[in-house]
């Protein structure tokens, strides 16, 4: 059995579980594989971290781990960007228990409207995944998965209200029943607050505080019938976001926004080392905009993506064979006229992991036939060598590319079908050190982008620069002593645009994040700093964006082994930041949680 590396660690001192070296991830190779034998780098967020982080939203969440940054145009459900290693939002894959989802014309997805309550883990991993997922994993995949529930052959129920400063409210209500051979949980969530007032221009009537609320409904069950290991996953949450706009400072904006996937997967064990998957997706980003002073100036845009997966696994030994075709339809249906509404994706993809002791190796390739820009050709490789029983070595090169979104294609006045996908070359180290009760992983990557596209706010156009250079490196570290689990991320980018040699707008060089929790037997209490340095609001690099450091404290007491409550201070210091240039972001914000869920 392969020798314990710092994400399994990592694991043992922040989950209770038995035998952590049993955790599985699927995402890094489309495959199941125990943390510590994965050549990615990854982060897994379980559900026993989503607790203690008493995280308001995803988004939330994502901003502690390594090498992510999260930009907010405002407060809670404003529009936000989500940044990998220094790579556009865009950038990154989103899937939701498998399927593929996300808004076709932003190229993006809005995190904020998800729920850490209807969450059992994320899988961040970072770097290109185009040869396993085709456009969109130039800078990794986040992959979200909905919860189980309890598997211990009985009911369990699910009550969880809270209620916080600037009139903040939420409520979830769940249940979910099953054991090995089936299972099955149905969660309804809540979240309501007054807001803040999201721009800093107060001009008109835009000095108003802008509300948020959103509500969601998702299901989650499987059945193991015979040779089948048979999986549903339904997904739908419907936000209302008031917003406020500078170029229209004397109307009342507000948009109602749907996110919905569904997709049911079977897998299927046809020989004792075959196992074939087949999975059948739909998913929705449907977005309504209007103004309170004139409703006949609405606007919508709604796109939906279908998709099919084929995939087999063939088990050799100390090898996996992994052969699949992959299939995604996307469609637009908008009051804006676009000159394309449709394209079609066909892939297929092969994969070898092969295990040699001490030496393990993993490659792939993907062939992408895109409907509109022809045929691409990706591929990733990595070795990975035990130097000594605590210190790993690995090494990844790999390719990427992304399709124009299209709005970066059509949208008018703002897209050019001139256009060309962008392409990446990634290429990293990593060493990985760990002992019994502490442990560190420092790698070093650059990513090469080209054809990269940007907004340009001089403009408020699209253009798309020749070439840019992403240099970086990132340090995760833990350290366990007692009752105390100590966590450290450092990350340290260089992005530059070639042509000018300037930052990529709002990239920040230097970002980190501090933590420190103890766990007693009825109560816990932890801290948290995160820091990030400063970035630029142009592609000229004159207008700054000042640097800062969050302080959030959190808590919790457990009066029985079904009740407790939680308390979290975030922002301690109610310190003023931005993220992007003339938005504002939360000052202090707190949230005492009553909860109940037997054990």
């Amino acid at each position: 059995m392969k020798k314990l590396t710092l994400a399994t660690l990592a694991l043992a001192c922040a989950t209770a579980q038995a035998n952590p070296i049993e955790t599985t991830i699927v995402t890094a190779t489309r495959t199941q594989q125990t943390i510590d034998t994965t050549l990615a780098p990854v982060t897994v967020i379980d559900r026993e971290e989503i607790e203690r982080s008493q995280a308001r939203d995803v988004l939330e969440l994502l901003s502690t781990t390594t090498s992510v940054t999260i930009t907010r145009n405002g407060g809670a459900g404003a529009a936000s960007s989500v940044l990998v290693r220094g790579n556009a939002s865009s950038h990154t894959l989103v899937l939701i228990d498998g399927q593929r989802v996300g808004s076709a014309t932003l190229g993006t997805t809005n995190l904020s409207m998800l729920e850490p309550e209807q969450i059992e883990r994320i899988e961040i991993v970072r770097g290109p995944r185009s040869s396993l997922y085709g456009s969109d994993a130039i800078g990794g995949v986040i992959q979200i998965f909905t919860r189980k529930g309890s598997l211990n052959g009985g009911i369990s129920p699910l009550i969880k209200a809270g209620y916080g400063n600037k009139n903040t409210s939420k409520a979830v209500v769940g249940l979910s029943a099953g054991d090995d051979a089936a299972y099955a949980n149905l969660m309804v969530t809540h979240f309501d607050t007054q807001g803040i007032d999201n721009l800093e221009s107060d001009a008109g009537l835009n000095g108003d505080d802008d509300a948020y609320r959103t509500s969601g409904l998702s299901l989650r069950s499987g059945a193991k019938v015979g040779i089948a290991d048979l999986g549903l996953s339904y997904q739908r949450t419907e936000s209302e976001n008031e917003y406020d706009s500078a170029f229209s400072p004397n109307a009342l904006l507000y948009s109602h926004s749907v996110i919905e996937s569904v997709s049911a997967e079977a897998n299927l064990q046809l020989l004792e080392n075959w196992v074939s998957t087949l999975r059948l997706g739909k998913s929705k980003d449907d977005s309504l905009n209007l103004n309170d002073l004139n409703p006949a100036t609405r606007t919508s845009f709604t796109t939906r993506r279908d998709s099919a997966l084929w995939q087999n696994d063939l088990h050799l030994g100390d090898h996996i064979v992994s052969v699949g075709g992959e299939y995604y339809d996307e469609f637009v249906d908008s009051t804006t006229n676009y000159t394309e509404d449709e394209r079609i994706n066909k892939a297929g993809f092969a994969q070898l992991q092969s295990d040699f002791g001490a030496h393990d190796l993993a490659v792939g390739a993907r062939h992408e036939d895109n409907e509109q820009f022809g045929a691409f050709k990706t591929w990733t490789a990595s070795y990975g060598a035990d130097l000594s029983e605590s210190t790993r070595l690995i090494l990844s090169k790999g390719t990427g590319f992304k399709a124009p979104t299209f709005n970066q294609l059509y949208f008018p006045g703002f897209g050019n079908p001139n256009f060309v996908p962008e392409e990446s070359e990634n290429t990293e180290v990593e060493v990985r050190y760990h002992r019994d009760s502490y442990g560190l992983s420092l790698a070093a990557f650059e990513n090469d982008v080209e054809n990269l596209i940007q907004y340009n706010p001089a403009t408020f156009t699209t253009d798309q620069i020749s070439k840019a250079e992403i240099r970086g490196a990132e340090l995760t570290s833990f350290v366990r002593v007692n009752e105390w689990l100590l966590n450290a991320n450092l990350t340290v980018l260089r992005p530059l645009d070639k042509a000018t040699d300037n930052d990529i707008r709002r990239r920040a060089r230097r970002s980190a994040t501090i933590s420190a929790d103890r766990q007693l037997e009825r109560y816990s209490y932890g801290i948290q700093v995160r820091a990030q340095g400063r970035s630029y609001e142009d592609a000229a690099n004159n207008q700054d964006l000042s640097g800062f450091a969050l302080v959030d404290l959190r808590g919790s007491y457990q009066f029985t082994s079904s009740v407790w409550v939680q308390l979290s201070l975030k922002n301690l210091f109610d310190r003023n930041y931005e993220t992007a240039r003339g938005f504002n972001n939360e000052g202090l914000t707190s949230m005492l949680t009553l909860v109940y869920e037997p054990k």
